[in-house]
């Protein structure tokens, strides 16, 4: 099913069509006083003819439907904010959500300067930090995923059992299928430490990664403050911002997979598919573009 969002049906449901609607019925109706129903007939179809001439060429335009886009993006990622924040707050990511919730109003500070007439900050580029903003949360859904891990995999004691299975195979007596089960279970001793030492990786890269996004927002949003009508603001910014991507190289390295071979629990925080991934994913996907 495509993402991409109905131009005729938003230019149908925007508030200047409905006021322009709302209008040609007023007309309509006043004009229907002194000409009876041939001028109720007239102005209607006046009024239907200029919403089909509309409706076939507005759609259409590409400011239009560059309009629609970012609208429908800003609902999307309103809707993420949401169900992430709700996931967060049940499993009770009580500082997580209170870093969340400074960042956040940090580019509710960083919309206001962009109002300025003055400054050379442009609404686009607050929208960036602003998501970035739920690329935290996503990875802190991952983080807290991952803490409710019951108990990491011991490399001593699968060592052993890899040496116990691997002493079994030397047996001349073993029959075919006891070595092919015997391989099987082998191969998933193996993966799953190889697992477990991957996801220890990116866990602590992860940490890292969470700890480091709100202080370099802040660095951006003190770099904004300090000098708001400099020139060359959006160069400026950008620089910050390329320092800030930090989300991709960590959703790049984290695999669904690994989180439900060790029994974790998926954030419930996109569908289809699972938080996690959805998470990742859709940070990794918007620093790419």
């Amino acid at each position: 099913m495509s993402d991409k969002p109905s131009y005729l049906g938003a230019f149908l449901r925007h508030p200047a069509n409905r006021t322009a609607l709302l209008a040609a019925g007023v007309v309509a109706i006043f004009a229907s006083i002194p000409m009876g129903l041939s001028g109720l007939a007239l102005v209607g179809t006046l009024a239907l003819g200029t919403e089909i001439l509309a409706a076939l060429m507005v759609p259409s335009l590409p400011s239009f439907q560059a309009w629609v886009d970012r609208e429908a993006q800003h609902q999307r990622l309103s809707q993420r904010r949401q169900l992430l924040v709700a996931e967060l707050r049940e499993r009770g990511e009580s500082d997580a959500l209170a870093t969340y919730q400074h960042m956040w109003e940090r580019v509710q500070a960083l919309y206001q300067t962009a109002g300025d007439r003055q400054t050379t900050l442009t609404r686009q580029d607050v929208e960036k930090l602003d998501a970035l903003t739920v690329d935290y949360l996503g990875l802190s859904a991952v983080n807290a995923s991952l803490r409710r891990r019951k108990e990491p995999i011991r490399e001593d004691q699968v060592n052993r059992r890899i040496a116990q299975v691997q002493a079994q195979l030397q047996n001349p007596a073993l029959g075919d299928n006891e070595a092919r089960q015997l391989r099987a279970t082998l191969a998933e001793y193996t993966e799953a430490l190889n697992r477990s030492r991957r996801l220890a990786v990116r866990r602590s890269a992860l940490e890292a990664t969470l700890l480091a996004m709100p202080d370099k927002m802040e660095e951006v949003y003190q770099l904004v403050i300090t000098s708001p009508y400099a020139s060359d603001m959006g160069s400026k910014l950008e620089d910050s911002l390329s320092r800030l991507r930090i989300a991709e190289e960590v959703a790049a390295e984290f695999d669904v997979t690994d989180l439900a071979a060790f029994g974790h629990p998926a954030p419930r925080v996109s569908a289809p598919g699972t938080a996690a991934h959805a998470a990742t994913a859709q940070a990794a996907a918007r620093q790419k573009t």
